[in-house]
């Protein structure tokens, strides 16, 4: 699940500045966790605004542009190469792979496993 809507971030916000109510039942009354508000509240106050924080990035790729490069011309030279076999020759080179991250590259590369006609 994403971030809460610019929105819903500021109901939330302007209930619990408004008083007379308790966090849970604002969470309750958003169907948010009471967390979130506490979040929301403590952001609004720390920072003056409620924006989201932006993506952190996520992990660096384990097979490279080069690496893809490489890919292709293996399969112009064989073109029934197996994945298997592709992940065998990163782990010799020193860079163990999964045969599932080898297969997420070939896709990115437009290689599928059937073969055309």
């Amino acid at each position: 699940m994403g971030p809460l809507s610019p929105d819903l971030r500021q109901r939330i916000v302007e209930t619990y500045e408004a008083g007379g109510v308790t966090q849970a039942a604002i969470a309750d009354r958003f169907k948010v966790g009471q967390a979130s508000v506490e979040r929301l509240v403590r952001l609004k106050r720390d920072t003056g605004a409620l924006d989201p924080k932006p993506h952190a990035g996520g992990r660096t790729a384990e097979i490279t542009e080069a690496d893809r490069e490489t890919l292709l011309a293996t399969f112009a030279r064989a073109p029934d190469t197996r994945q298997a076999d592709l992940a065998d020759a990163f782990a010799a080179d020193g860079r163990p792979v999964s045969q599932q991250t080898v297969s997420r590259a070939l896709r990115r590369l437009g290689i599928t496993r059937k073969k055309s006609p």
